[in-house]
């Protein structure tokens, strides 16, 4: 039946009589049979009962829940995250944030954008109606995730300047634009992947700046920024081609050839 706390609650060590702290063998050799007005109650009695006539020659062990119900005697960190974890429904863009030689730390970023989470000056006024809104990467408009991601004029300059020759004429700096063309089916494998990571590393490096200079330090020119994420981006392909992924092996020709 489980667990008795999951299926009784805190109450059922009490109603029982039964010592919370008490192994099976205790209950086994210890606990007498008490009639209960509650119908679950006396089934779990029945079961103690059906147990008590065996014979019980080994030791207490451990088992695990898994995700099926059962119970196993070997962990698993993957069945018992589930079990802890609340579970929501997969969201579409889910693939463009997890996939295949990102880097985890522009991944976990961007995560936490699409959800909106960022403290973005929209939502930090929320709390705190002394903040100054305006972006300060721009000085012209109320920072918000889409403004930073790539409306904002400094942040469309590098945006343009890094997916421009890729993207062609489908080229957008609207937030909403830009993830349904890192869902475009009809890309290929290669130029799916340098957008993607090129949008997550673009993301994180703007990101970082805006908080350099909310917190007052030095200002980067929108092109030194651009180049210190284009050459982060080469250095990603680089690795990737010593990994010896033949999938990716014309990756880095690509990039070279939509520079603009």
């Amino acid at each position: 039946m489980g667990r008795l706390r999951d299926v009784l609650g805190t109450r059922g060590c009490m109603d029982f009589g039964i010592p919370e702290n008490s192994t099976v063998a205790e209950v086994v050799q210890k606990h007498r049979r008490r009639r209960h007005r509650v119908v679950l109650l006396n089934k779990v009695e029945e079961e103690i009962e059906k147990v008590k006539p065996e014979n019980h020659q080994g030791k207490d062990i451990a088992v695990w829940r898994s995700k099926a119900e059962c119970y196993k005697s070997i962990f698993s960190s993957n069945n018992t995250w589930m079990l802890i974890r609340k579970e929501y429904c997969t969201q579409r863009w889910s693939k463009c944030i997890w996939f295949k030689h990102a880097t985890p730390k522009y991944s976990f970023h961007v995560w936490t954008a699409m959800l909106d989470r960022l403290s973005t000056c929209d939502r930090v006024l929320r709390w705190n109606l002394a903040i100054d809104p305006v972006c300060v990467l721009c000085n012209q408009e109320v920072e918000t995730r889409n403004h930073l991601f790539f409306s904002c004029t400094y942040s469309s300059s590098i945006w343009r300047k890094l997916i421009g020759g890729l993207l062609c004429t489908g080229y957008t700096e609207r937030w909403e634009d830009i993830v349904e063309l890192m869902l475009e089916k009809s890309y290929d494998r290669v130029k799916l992947f340098l957008l993607r990571y090129t949008f997550q590393a673009a993301a994180h490096s703007i990101w970082r700046e805006r908080n350099s200079r909310r917190h007052g330090g030095k200002q980067l020119p929108h092109v030194m920024l651009e180049k210190i994420i284009d050459k982060n981006v080469r250095n990603r392909l680089s690795s990737i081609r010593r990994l010896g992924d033949q999938r990716m092996e014309k990756s880095l020709r690509m990039w070279f050839s939509t520079r603009v």
